[in-house]
């Protein structure tokens, strides 16, 4: 077996099946397994599928497991020789896998633990399909100094780079979206880690990866649209959040120690005050206030 497509659902049956599908029209030069682990979805449709994909083998959690959890179930009974990690919220727009394989097996891709493409938005938009690893330059910057070096925070510091051109580089992280990994790289550095819920859990993966020796790539000629977010509601932007600030908060402590951990947090404490300040004189802050104190009253 080439390679174990695992992807991963919670609430978005359409979209997967538009994402099995655009694996199965482009994907015509390597041997594949699916590999779809559902999280509990309250849309139970996601049994119909089954029926469509008799190919696929389906792993039905009995609760939200998270996006790295997930992926570990798929990823201790993948078969292929890579696994490639994709959202349900993505479609292939090309034969991304062929085109991961033949970098991988090639000359370039032989220190190699993981690859992935350029994304983009339904409109072709380019979004975010990489970065730089989360540090204390990018907490400084982010309070207002990246202004002074707008260019070179945006390829050297970022923590999510949007690809602007055609070359193969050697990245810190691959988005998750998207990650096409070795399986004996993985079987050195173990795959995620269960302590994340949701977000870093790809960064902090790829960062053990990098300290293994291996490196990341992304190849912009495989293209793959991504619905970023989709299977997130906004009902729970508190909730996410807090998911994201508790996910930042482990990453640095895991890869880079207390200290690191606690002078981050520090820093993202003072810009959210500082945005705070900030939005305390606007008006619609003011009108907010006012009704407040009305209800209080009544």
């Amino acid at each position: 077996m080439d390679v174990s497509i695992i992807i991963i659902n919670y609430n978005t049956t359409e979209m997967m099946r538009q994402c099995l599908q655009s694996v199965i029209d482009h994907t015509k030069q390597n041997s594949y397994e699916l590999i779809i682990v559902d999280n509990a979805s309250s849309d139970r449709s996601i049994e119909n599928l089954q029926s469509d994909f008799e190919q696929a083998t389906f792993i039905f959690n009995e609760r939200n497991e998270g996006f790295g959890r997930a992926n570990n179930k798929g990823i201790n009974i993948a078969k292929g020789k890579y696994v490639f990690l994709l959202n349900s919220d993505t479609w292939l727009l090309n034969d991304a896998v062929s085109i991961f394989w033949e970098f991988m097996e090639g000359p370039m891709g032989q220190n190699a633990g993981c690859c992935g493409g350029d994304l983009l938005k339904p409109n072709g938009e380019k979004q975010v399909s990489y970065g730089n690893f989360p540090s204390l330059a990018e907490a400084f910057s982010v309070l207002g100094f990246y202004h002074l070096y707008k260019s070179y925070f945006r390829q050297h510091i970022s923590s999510g780079v949007v690809n602007t051109d055609d070359q193969v580089k050697a990245v810190d992280y691959i988005c998750g979206a998207d990650m096409f990994i070795r399986k004996l790289v993985l079987d050195r550095t173990g795959a995620f880690d269960p302590d994340f819920f949701l977000y870093f859990e790809e960064t902090e993966l790829s960062y053990r990866i990098k300290k293994a020796g291996f490196k990341s790539f992304l190849l912009p000629l495989a293209r793959i649209v991504h619905l970023e977010g989709a299977s997130q509601t906004n009902q729970l932007n508190f909730d996410k959040i807090k998911i994201y600030t508790r996910s930042r908060s482990l990453y640095f402590r895991k890869c880079y120690g207390r200290f690191h951990e606690f002078s981050m947090n520090v820093i993202y404490y003072l810009k959210a005050m500082a945005q705070y300040l900030v939005s305390f004189g606007k008006t619609e802050y003011l009108k907010t206030a006012r009704i407040v104190r009305t209800q209080d009253k009544l």
